[in-house]
Protein backbone atom coordinates (compact mmCIF):
# COMPACT_ATOMS: atom_id res chain seq x y z
CA UNK A 1 0.00 0.00 0.00
CA UNK A 2 3.00 1.95 0.54
CA UNK A 3 3.95 2.81 -3.41
CA UNK A 4 0.58 5.16 -3.74
CA UNK A 5 -0.46 8.63 -3.92
CA UNK A 6 -3.57 10.18 -2.20
CA UNK A 7 -5.54 12.90 -2.79
CA UNK A 8 -8.49 13.95 0.21
CA UNK A 9 -10.86 16.23 -0.60
CA UNK A 10 -12.95 18.33 1.95
CA UNK A 11 -14.80 21.75 1.32
CA UNK A 12 -12.19 23.93 3.12
CA UNK A 13 -9.02 21.64 2.07
CA UNK A 14 -7.02 18.97 0.56
CA UNK A 15 -4.60 16.34 1.48
CA UNK A 16 -2.08 15.04 -0.88
CA UNK A 17 -0.13 12.31 0.38
CA UNK A 18 2.84 10.62 -2.00
CA UNK A 19 5.81 8.32 -1.58
CA UNK A 20 7.84 10.68 -3.77
CA UNK A 21 7.71 14.16 -5.79
CA UNK A 22 9.86 16.83 -8.09
CA UNK A 23 7.94 19.33 -9.02
CA UNK A 24 9.28 22.12 -11.11
CA UNK A 25 8.19 25.98 -10.27
CA UNK A 26 4.30 25.74 -8.93
CA UNK A 27 2.16 28.38 -7.16
CA UNK A 28 -1.55 28.02 -6.21
CA UNK A 29 -3.78 29.85 -4.22
CA UNK A 30 -4.04 27.94 -1.08
CA UNK A 31 -1.52 27.93 1.80
CA UNK A 32 0.19 25.04 2.00
CA UNK A 33 1.35 22.88 4.88
CA UNK A 34 4.25 20.56 3.85
CA UNK A 35 5.16 17.72 6.33
CA UNK A 36 7.78 14.71 6.13
CA UNK A 37 8.09 11.77 8.50
CA UNK A 38 10.73 11.78 11.10
CA UNK A 39 14.26 11.69 9.55
CA UNK A 40 12.80 12.15 5.76
CA UNK A 41 13.47 15.45 4.96
CA UNK A 42 12.62 17.02 1.47
CA UNK A 43 14.40 19.58 -0.50
CA UNK A 44 11.96 22.86 -1.37
CA UNK A 45 13.21 25.81 -3.37
CA UNK A 46 12.01 28.99 -3.22
CA UNK A 47 11.70 31.54 -6.37
CA UNK A 48 14.82 33.22 -5.83
CA UNK A 49 16.77 30.10 -5.60
CA UNK A 50 17.00 29.40 -1.81
CA UNK A 51 17.58 25.59 -0.86
CA UNK A 52 16.48 24.43 2.51
CA UNK A 53 15.77 20.92 3.69
CA UNK A 54 13.55 20.52 6.46
CA UNK A 55 10.57 18.06 7.27
CA UNK A 56 7.85 20.63 7.72
CA UNK A 57 7.35 23.86 5.73
CA UNK A 58 4.38 26.27 5.69
CA UNK A 59 3.88 28.35 2.13
CA UNK A 60 1.66 31.03 1.46
CA UNK A 61 -0.69 31.38 -1.70
CA UNK A 62 0.69 32.37 -5.02
CA UNK A 63 4.39 31.92 -3.51
CA UNK A 64 6.58 29.96 -6.40
CA UNK A 65 8.69 26.47 -5.13
CA UNK A 66 10.17 23.89 -6.12
CA UNK A 67 9.70 20.51 -4.50
CA UNK A 68 11.21 17.41 -4.44
CA UNK A 69 10.59 14.20 -2.60
CA UNK A 70 12.96 11.15 -2.83
CA UNK A 71 11.04 8.49 -3.39
CA UNK A 72 10.12 6.55 -0.01
CA UNK A 73 10.61 9.48 1.50
CA UNK A 74 7.23 10.42 1.98
CA UNK A 75 5.34 14.10 2.04
CA UNK A 76 1.95 15.09 3.41
CA UNK A 77 0.75 18.48 1.82
CA UNK A 78 -2.30 20.21 3.17
CA UNK A 79 -3.72 22.89 1.17
CA UNK A 80 -5.97 24.54 3.10
CA UNK A 81 -9.18 27.21 1.01
CA UNK A 82 -8.12 30.82 1.17
CA UNK A 83 -11.01 31.63 2.58
CA UNK A 84 -11.62 29.06 5.45
CA UNK A 85 -11.02 29.50 9.00
CA UNK A 86 -8.11 27.50 8.81
CA UNK A 87 -6.62 28.93 6.35
CA UNK A 88 -7.22 32.21 8.34
CA UNK A 89 -5.41 30.57 11.78
CA UNK A 90 -2.46 29.55 10.02
CA UNK A 91 -1.98 33.45 8.29
CA UNK A 92 -1.33 34.67 12.00
CA UNK A 93 2.33 33.36 10.71
CA UNK A 94 2.65 35.02 7.96
CA UNK A 95 6.00 36.42 8.51
CA UNK A 96 5.95 37.86 4.56
CA UNK A 97 8.80 35.72 3.68
CA UNK A 98 6.53 33.52 1.34
CA UNK A 99 7.86 30.15 2.89
CA UNK A 100 8.22 29.38 6.36
CA UNK A 101 10.26 26.23 7.41
CA UNK A 102 8.69 24.68 10.86
CA UNK A 103 10.61 22.39 13.00
CA UNK A 104 9.29 18.91 12.78
CA UNK A 105 8.99 18.24 16.42
CA UNK A 106 6.36 20.79 16.90
CA UNK A 107 3.57 18.04 15.24
CA UNK A 108 4.12 16.22 18.54
CA UNK A 109 4.86 12.37 18.92
CA UNK A 110 1.62 11.17 18.54
CA UNK A 111 0.67 13.03 15.53
CA UNK A 112 3.89 12.76 14.12
CA UNK A 113 3.42 8.57 14.65
CA UNK A 114 0.49 8.87 12.08
CA UNK A 115 2.52 10.25 9.19
CA UNK A 116 3.30 6.47 8.00
CA UNK A 117 0.16 5.24 8.22
CA UNK A 118 -1.79 7.94 6.39
CA UNK A 119 1.09 7.57 3.50
CA UNK A 120 0.64 3.69 3.43
CA UNK A 121 -3.66 4.82 2.78
CA UNK A 122 -4.12 2.65 6.71
CA UNK A 123 -6.43 5.75 7.88
CA UNK A 124 -10.03 6.16 6.97
CA UNK A 125 -10.78 9.49 5.97
CA UNK A 126 -12.43 10.37 9.51
CA UNK A 127 -8.45 9.73 10.72
CA UNK A 128 -7.24 11.84 7.61
CA UNK A 129 -10.20 14.80 8.74
CA UNK A 130 -8.77 14.57 12.29
CA UNK A 131 -5.32 14.83 11.46
CA UNK A 132 -5.56 17.67 8.99
CA UNK A 133 -6.97 19.87 12.17
CA UNK A 134 -3.96 18.44 14.04
CA UNK A 135 -1.32 19.72 12.22
CA UNK A 136 -3.20 22.97 11.70
CA UNK A 137 -3.54 23.37 15.19
CA UNK A 138 0.43 22.58 15.99
CA UNK A 139 1.35 24.78 12.82
CA UNK A 140 -0.71 27.81 14.26
CA UNK A 141 -0.20 26.76 17.95
CA UNK A 142 -3.80 26.97 18.92
CA UNK A 143 -6.71 24.85 18.34
CA UNK A 144 -9.03 24.89 15.03
CA UNK A 145 -11.71 26.73 16.17
CA UNK A 146 -13.73 29.49 13.76
CA UNK A 147 -11.19 32.31 14.55
CA UNK A 148 -12.46 35.70 13.20
CA UNK A 149 -15.07 35.96 11.06
CA UNK A 150 -15.51 37.32 7.90
CA UNK A 151 -17.23 39.90 7.13
CA UNK A 152 -20.65 38.76 6.48
CA UNK A 153 -21.07 40.75 2.87
CA UNK A 154 -17.74 39.27 1.58
CA UNK A 155 -19.20 35.63 3.31
CA UNK A 156 -22.27 36.35 0.57
CA UNK A 157 -20.02 36.93 -2.62
CA UNK A 158 -17.67 33.95 -1.41
CA UNK A 159 -20.74 31.66 -0.93
CA UNK A 160 -21.92 32.53 -4.96
CA UNK A 161 -18.23 32.02 -5.90
CA UNK A 162 -18.11 28.47 -4.87
CA UNK A 163 -22.04 27.54 -5.62
CA UNK A 164 -22.12 28.53 -9.32
CA UNK A 165 -19.63 27.14 -12.38
CA UNK A 166 -21.29 30.55 -14.16
CA UNK A 167 -18.72 33.34 -14.51
CA UNK A 168 -20.07 36.45 -12.09
CA UNK A 169 -19.27 39.73 -13.02
CA UNK A 170 -17.84 41.98 -10.40
CA UNK A 171 -20.76 44.14 -10.70
CA UNK A 172 -23.35 41.40 -9.67
CA UNK A 173 -21.10 40.85 -7.06
CA UNK A 174 -20.82 44.10 -5.98
CA UNK A 175 -24.97 44.43 -5.93
CA UNK A 176 -25.15 41.30 -3.83
CA UNK A 177 -22.85 42.72 -1.80
CA UNK A 178 -24.29 45.90 -1.29
CA UNK A 179 -20.95 47.58 -2.05
CA UNK A 180 -18.84 49.66 -4.96
CA UNK A 181 -17.05 47.61 -6.90
CA UNK A 182 -13.98 49.14 -5.52
CA UNK A 183 -14.94 48.87 -1.85
CA UNK A 184 -15.60 44.98 -2.69
CA UNK A 185 -12.73 44.19 -4.61
CA UNK A 186 -10.70 45.98 -1.49
CA UNK A 187 -12.81 44.63 0.98
CA UNK A 188 -12.34 40.41 -0.06
CA UNK A 189 -8.66 41.08 -0.94
CA UNK A 190 -7.97 42.22 2.99
CA UNK A 191 -10.13 39.15 4.28
CA UNK A 192 -9.67 36.39 2.23
CA UNK A 193 -5.92 37.44 0.70
CA UNK A 194 -6.25 37.55 -3.00
CA UNK A 195 -8.54 39.05 -5.50
CA UNK A 196 -11.81 37.64 -6.57
CA UNK A 197 -10.53 36.67 -9.95
CA UNK A 198 -8.15 34.62 -8.38
CA UNK A 199 -10.21 32.73 -6.09
CA UNK A 200 -12.70 31.99 -8.68
CA UNK A 201 -10.15 30.49 -10.64
CA UNK A 202 -9.17 27.98 -7.08
CA UNK A 203 -12.81 27.52 -7.10
CA UNK A 204 -12.76 26.16 -10.61
CA UNK A 205 -10.21 23.77 -9.96
CA UNK A 206 -11.75 22.06 -6.60
CA UNK A 207 -14.84 21.75 -8.30
CA UNK A 208 -13.40 19.97 -11.76
CA UNK A 209 -10.89 17.66 -9.25
CA UNK A 210 -14.86 16.45 -7.83
CA UNK A 211 -15.70 15.64 -11.43
CA UNK A 212 -12.60 13.61 -12.02
CA UNK A 213 -13.71 10.58 -10.46
CA UNK A 214 -16.95 9.84 -12.17
CA UNK A 215 -15.33 9.15 -15.59
CA UNK A 216 -16.38 12.36 -17.41
CA UNK A 217 -14.37 13.69 -20.29
CA UNK A 218 -11.88 16.13 -19.45
CA UNK A 219 -13.59 18.62 -22.00
CA UNK A 220 -16.90 17.94 -20.04
CA UNK A 221 -15.07 18.83 -16.72
CA UNK A 222 -13.58 21.95 -17.92
CA UNK A 223 -17.09 23.32 -18.61
CA UNK A 224 -18.88 22.24 -16.04
CA UNK A 225 -16.23 23.69 -13.52
CA UNK A 226 -15.93 26.91 -15.12
CA UNK A 227 -13.46 27.13 -17.62
CA UNK A 228 -13.41 28.15 -20.71
CA UNK A 229 -12.05 25.23 -22.16
CA UNK A 230 -10.21 21.88 -21.15
CA UNK A 231 -6.82 24.10 -22.87
CA UNK A 232 -7.66 26.44 -19.87
CA UNK A 233 -8.13 24.15 -17.43
CA UNK A 234 -5.06 22.10 -18.46
CA UNK A 235 -2.47 24.84 -18.37
CA UNK A 236 -4.23 26.19 -14.75
CA UNK A 237 -3.24 22.09 -13.37
CA UNK A 238 0.40 22.40 -14.76
CA UNK A 239 0.80 26.24 -13.05
CA UNK A 240 -0.50 25.06 -9.92
CA UNK A 241 0.32 21.48 -9.50
CA UNK A 242 2.54 20.80 -11.80
CA UNK A 243 0.57 17.77 -13.11
CA UNK A 244 -2.17 17.28 -15.94
CA UNK A 245 -5.27 17.77 -14.94
CA UNK A 246 -5.42 14.11 -16.80
CA UNK A 247 -3.37 12.16 -14.27
CA UNK A 248 -6.00 12.76 -11.85
CA UNK A 249 -8.75 12.09 -14.02
CA UNK A 250 -7.87 8.76 -15.06
CA UNK A 251 -6.77 7.44 -11.63
CA UNK A 252 -8.89 9.12 -9.17
CA UNK A 253 -11.76 7.67 -7.39
CA UNK A 254 -14.31 10.50 -5.93
CA UNK A 255 -16.08 9.02 -2.69
CA UNK A 256 -18.21 11.00 -0.03
CA UNK A 257 -17.10 11.11 3.70
CA UNK A 258 -20.26 12.56 5.97
CA UNK A 259 -17.53 15.52 7.21
CA UNK A 260 -17.17 15.94 2.67
CA UNK A 261 -16.27 14.44 -0.37
CA UNK A 262 -12.25 12.94 -0.44
CA UNK A 263 -10.74 12.17 -3.72
CA UNK A 264 -8.08 8.71 -3.86
CA UNK A 265 -5.39 8.63 -6.40
CA UNK A 266 -3.57 5.64 -7.62
CA UNK A 267 -0.07 5.99 -8.32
Amino acid sequence: MGQHNYLHLWDDRFLYLTPEIHSGLTARSSATLLVSPPGRPFRLEALDGTRVRCEAALVAPHVPRRLDVDDGGGLLSLNLDPASAAYRMLARRDSGQGIQVLHGRCFGRKLRESFEPALDGALTARQLRSLSAGLIEAAAGSPEQGGTALDPRVARVLRMIRDSAEPQSLARLSALACLSPDRLSHLFAQQVGLSIKRYALWTKVRRSVEQFGSGRRLTDAALDSGFADAAHMSRTFQSYFGLPPSFLASQVSVLTDPQGTYATVAA
